[in-house]
């Protein structure tokens, strides 16, 4: 072979080399690729067993959700089951109980007769005694007569002895004589002459021998008789002792029963006591419920009503003023709201105490339910001036006793209330009446701030049915909107717009514009507020949003009156969140106005409250204030921005001397507090400057704007810029 042959035969051999190395190379990735695919198939294999798995696990699952949703409806089955059996089961322990009742009715009737029948039975135990004794007495006499008759029989014996002795004594007598006899006859002949003596001698003793024949019969006669009697006494004799063992054995049953008869009257007479104490309680139970207030104690209006009439009776026939006294504590459904119902009712069960101590022996004092009390003055005087300072003395009295805190468990309270009066005119007035009266008088209190006492009029049931007339139509109107935002812009030192006030009016249908003044405070009492107040902070909410997208308003703050029941909701945080967010504006835009008496009750919920909303930004500014009573105490808590000077302080402060150095503490009591201060009120260019002088520099009043709609206040703000 050459040597190209050779060469090429190694090339040849080289090449099929590297093609062998390069297949057992593509071999080897190809048993790797199908090891891969084998180990990919397998885990693929193990995916879909487990998937499998997964599934029958699913499958099995979804059954026993089946079988559990199955068991759920027979549970649900079941339980409606109970609950109708449970319903029947109450109908049946209610019959039940109506059957108790009868049958207790029965057992009284059946105790009833048993004390009859044991009365009965003592009456025959003293009728069988008395025969008993009977008994005794006739048992002696019949011994006695036994002892007689034994006494008597031993005589008869002996007697009969005697007889018997007689009798052979004449035997013997009878056959000496016949030997005699038979010598006298033998000497009949000797003694012919005494014969006939003899013979008359013989003829006496034939009549004596006859006679005594015949006393013998009787004797035996006499004694057979006096045996039969003997027998017959002694037949007698054990009759008696018999009757008297059966006499003894009925005594002696007659007393087991007796005894018997004793423990069961006693027994009887212990559950009939029993019967008559628990019927005494449920009786004095069932009296207190009809007549007397379960929660304080008082008499209820059912009592109350009774006794008005006797002492409206009283009063005509002693010719002495009296009066109706109708009390409602102020403020009352606040403790319910802020600290609970239990609070309140602690409340209500130390005013009732506190009114009992007030009045006089033979007053009345009564609960009609609620926080509302009643008085009954009875005898005060015969003229009514007279009895009316005699009122007014006892109204002070309570008033006094009433406004002292209460310990009401961990909380102390302050509270107040509204009197009502009425004298009992004597014109036929009756108590339903009198009672209406005394109310409307004790609203016309209410009306006047408080804490006072008024007198009825005839002119107050007028006030009353607008009051109830203004109601109705204040509810249409929260239900249709009739309300609307007035805004009175508020000024800096260099007679800039910094803010305004909202304050809500009311456009009547009817009466036209309608202030505040006039609908608030029975928004208040008919929590009518709740649903006002919430509009007002939305309604102000969507203005602040309008006012961002202008250069001219976007700076501005509104403020917006928010009253203590509004504040104290639960979620009350939770609504202004939600209007701030629905509106899409920041919470520094919206300043809270809170007044002083917020403050006094259960300030650390107060404080938590203003905390949680000054997270979200929103500002809060003290009303009013000077004029309420806030401890001061409790200001360097509050998150306050703002005091708010009240108007009463500014509207004389120029020529008060007393209300300048009311501001000027004020004004300076907030600069070391580092809180802002505004004044409200502001009417003249004196007052302004006098304010400013003492370092006030926020101002708002009619000198700068009254109240105005959105449209004027809007131009307002373009002429106060434009200036």
């Amino acid at each position: 072979m050459s040597s190209d042959n050779r060469k090429t035969s190694l090339e040849e051999l080289a090449f099929q080399n590297e093609e062998k190395d390069k297949r057992a190379a593509e071999l080897a990735i190809a048993n790797k690729e199908l090891a891969f695919q084998n180990q990919e198939k397998d885990k693929r294999a193990a995916e879909l067993a487990i998937a499998n798995k997964e599934l029958a696990f699913q499958n099995q699952e979804k059954d026993k959700r089946a079988a559990e949703l199955a068991i759920a409806n027979k549970e649900l089955a079941f339980q409606n089951e109970e609950k109708d059996k449970r319903a029947a089961e109450l109908a049946i322990a209610n019959k039940e109980l109506a059957f108790q009742n009868h049958e207790k009715d029965k057992r009284a009737a059946e105790l009833a007769i048993a004390n009859k029948e044991l009365a009965f039975q003592n009456e025959e135990k003293g009728k069988r005694a008395a025969e008993l004794a009977i008994a005794n007495k006739e048992l002696a006499f019949q011994n006695e007569e036994k002892g007689k008759r034994v006494k008597e029989k031993g005589k008869r014996a002996a007697e009969l002895a005697i007889a018997n002795k007689e009798l052979a004594f004449q035997n013997e007598e009878k056959g000496k004589r016949a030997a005699e006899l038979a010598i006298a006859d033998k000497e009949l002949v000797f003694q012919k002459k005494e014969k006939g003596k003899r013979a008359a001698e013989l003829a006496i003793a034939d009549k004596e021998l006859v006679f005594q024949k015949k006393e013998k019969g009787k004797r035996v006669k006499e004694k057979g008789k006096r045996a039969a009697e003997l027998a017959i006494a002694n037949k007698e004799l054990a009759f008696q002792n018999t009757e008297k063992d059966k006499r003894a054995a009925e005594l002696s049953i007659a007393n087991k029963e007796l005894a018997i008869a004793n423990k069961e009257l006693a027994i009887a007479n212990k559950e009939l006591a029993f019967q008559n104490e628990e019927k005494g309680k449920l009786a004095e139970e069932l009296n207190d419920f009809a007549f007397y207030d379960p929660l304080t104690g008082l008499p209820n209006r059912r009592l109350l009503i009774d006794r008005l009439h006797h002492a409206l009776a009283s009063s005509v026939r002693k010719g002495l003023e009296g009066t109706v006294m109708f009390i409602d504590m102020d403020n009352f459904k606040d403790i319910n709201d802020t600290l609970g119902h239990g609070y309140g009712d602690l409340l209500l069960k130390q005013t009732a105490t506190r009114l009992e101590s007030c009045l006089r022996k033979g007053d009345t004092a009564a609960r009609l339910g609620g926080d509302e009390f009643v008085l009954i003055l009875e005898d005060l005087d015969k003229k009514t001036i007279k009895a009316a300072t005699k009122v007014n003395i006892i109204a002070d009295k309570i008033f006094a006793t009433l406004n002292k805190p209460y310990q009401l468990d961990m909380h102390k309270y302050h509270s107040t209330v509204s009197i009502g009066a009425v004298f009992f005119d004597h014109e036929g007035n009756t108590a339903e009446e009198l009672l209406k009266q005394a109310d409307i008088a004790m609203y016309q209190a209410k009306q006047a701030g408080g804490n006072s006492i008024r007198f009825f009029n005839q002119e107050m049931q007028e006030i009353i049915n607008v009051r109830i007339t203004l109601e109705n139509e204040l509810r249409i109107a929260v239900e249709k909107s009739q309300f609307h935002l007035y805004y009175q812009i508020q000024i800096n030192s260099s007679n800039r717009s910094c803010g305004a006030e909202a304050l809500i009016r009311w456009m009547h249908p009817e009466r036209g514009l309608v202030l505040p003044a006039t609908f608030i405070p029975l928004a208040e009492e008919t929590e009518l507020i709740l649903p006002i107040g919430q509009w007002v902070i939305d309604t102000a909410c969507a203005q602040l949003r309008v006012w961002q997208k202008n250069t001219l308003t976007r700076d501005l703050t509104l403020s917006v009156n928010v009253s203590a029941k509004q504040f104290r909701q639960k979620n009350f945080v939770d609504q202004v969140q939600a209007a701030l967010q629905r509106h899409a504006i920041s919470g520094n835009l919206l300043k809270l106005e809170l007044t002083e008496s917020l403050l006094q009750e259960d300030i650390d919920v107060t404080i938590a409250t203003m905390k949680a909303l000054k997270k979200i930004g929103v500002q809060f500014s003290l009303d009013d204030f000077g004029t309420g009573y806030s401890s001061l105490q409790y200001l360097k808590h509050l998150p306050l921005e703002q005091f708010k000077i009240d108007q009463s302080f500014v509207r004389d402060i120029v020529t008060d001397r007393s209300d300048k150095a009311i501001v000027k503490a004020i004004i300076s009591m907030a600069q070391l507090l580092k809180i802002e201060i505004i004044a409200e009120g502001v009417e003249t260019i004196e007052q302004r400057q006098l304010l400013l002088d003492e370092g006030c520099i926020f101002f708002q009043g009619y000198l700068f704007s009254k109240p105005i709609p959105i449209d004027q206040f809007d131009a307002l703000i373009c002429r106060l810029t434009d200036t």
